[in-house]
């Protein structure tokens, strides 16, 4: 029984000594000033922390200029997730978009024991097969910046989950360059979409090539002309 005791107490010694382990991407808040179309509408805070034995990356979206503030407008967006073989798996995503007239509710739930994905969006409902390492559309964001941070250059293909279904994304991860801004630029990873269709909707993000990798800046062109940028303002 003496020695059993030693073991464990050795054990849990060597345990408290030894360092923990880091997570594929480090914890981080950021906040980010929201553009559409040159025009500035709110800010959103990007936060990432552990929740448990799990990990939860969130999205807070506020109206605080023009009409997106005399309308109210909140997005919230919250993705649970876990690491998989070392790589983000959504276990849980949920959007809600809020505003003094209407509002819009979407999820995503996996179900890997039962092999299933379960999507929501409004009234309808849809199910699809599990796929390891299932992304949702925020969670996106993490996966890429642990890309970034493994070295990876070049065709990263991701599957996501969808408004219905589940659909293969692939994002080309380039070189640094000068991330646009009013201001003077910093030097930031370029990281974009590449759309299989014409329809002229594009996708950007540029990474910090240093600071956790951070996103500083994101911007979103829809096919007709109409663009929504989130540039960052601040760490922490």
């Amino acid at each position: 029984m003496r020695s059993t005791l030693l073991r464990g107490a050795l054990a849990l010694t060597l345990a408290a000594a030894l360092p923990a382990i880091a997570a594929p991407v480090a914890p981080f808040s950021a906040t980010y000033e929201v553009r559409r179309n040159g025009d500035v509408l709110g800010e959103a805070t990007l936060r990432l922390a552990r929740e448990g034995n799990d990990w939860r990356f969130t999205s807070e979206t506020r109206g605080t200029q023009g009409l997106a503030k005399i309308a109210g407008v909140r997005i919230d967006e919250s993705s649970r997730f876990r690491y998989v073989d070392g790589r983000p798996e959504t276990l849980d995503y949920r959007y809600a978009q809020k505003t003094s007239f209407n509002s819009r509710e979407r999820s995503a739930v996996v179900d890997a024991a039962a092999g299933r994905i379960t999507l929501r969006n409004r009234d309808e409902r849809h199910e699809a097969p599990y796929v390891r390492g299932i992304l949702d559309r925020q969670l996106l964001t993490v996966a890429l910046m642990q890309s970034v941070a493994g070295g990876k250059r070049g065709a990263q293909a991701l599957q996501v989950a969808g408004r219905n279904a589940v659909e293969a994304q692939t994002w080309w991860i380039g070189e640094a360059e000068a991330v646009p801004m009013d201001e003077a630029s910093e030097q930031g990873l370029r990281i974009e979409r590449r759309r299989d269709d014409a329809s002229g909707r594009t996708t950007v993000l540029w990474l910090d090539r240093d600071d956790g990798h951070l996103p500083l800046r994101i911007e979103q062109r829809e096919d007709d002309g109409e663009t929504v940028e989130m540039r960052l303002l601040r760490r922490g």
